[in-house]
């Protein structure tokens, strides 16, 4: 296990083109792989090590107690210090909130992140997921172990912050 090492596991969401409306539209007109480890390797090419794991690839609309459960599950047994959630922002604060309840109770400290985008991560230039994505892995190094929501260059503890889907930021 490497300090520095980011473990990515993966919900769904928009960032990766898991909302229904845009899935249908890379599927039928654009094409993309629109993975967050496509977008690492190839485009990034990090200076740090990680891995990636995918427990549902989900609306997070469509999120489950069993999802969040295996989540959870997944967090618990993983080597790693350094967890990155991608998630579907309409739920976000939710998962949080269970992951912390969960994690808790169960004498797991880790440092978890949780982050996604309004706009898919490749494919729209205009996208804020790499942004988010890139903020959120810098962030580990200064946070303690404990459970927060990264977007819109912000490092939030997840009790405090909100989506404005009027401003399409987290506030």
């Amino acid at each position: 296990m490497k300090k520095n090492h980011v473990h990515i596991i993966k919900m769904g969401g928009t960032i990766e083109f898991k909302d229904p409306g845009y899935e249908i539209m890379n599927q039928q007109m654009m094409k993309l792989d629109t993975s967050i480890d496509n977008y690492l390797k190839n485009m990034v090419k990090p200076h740090f090590s990680y891995s990636t794991e995918s427990v549902c690839d989900k609306d997070s609309r469509d999120i489950t107690t069993a999802d969040l459960e295996k989540l959870a599950k997944t967090i618990e047994v993983s080597p790693h210090e350094n967890i990155l959630v991608t998630h579907g922002t309409f739920t976000m604060k939710d998962t949080a909130k269970f992951l912390d309840e969960y994690l808790s109770k169960n004498n797991v400290e880790k440092k978890i992140i949780l982050t996604g985008s309004m706009i898919p991560i490749i494919g729209f230039s205009v996208s804020d997921a790499a942004f988010n994505l890139g903020y959120s892995i810098a962030s580990f190094d200064s946070i303690q172990n404990g459970v927060y929501i990264c977007m819109n260059g912000g490092i939030f503890d997840y009790e405090d912050v909100n989506k404005n889907t009027g401003l399409l930021r987290f506030e």
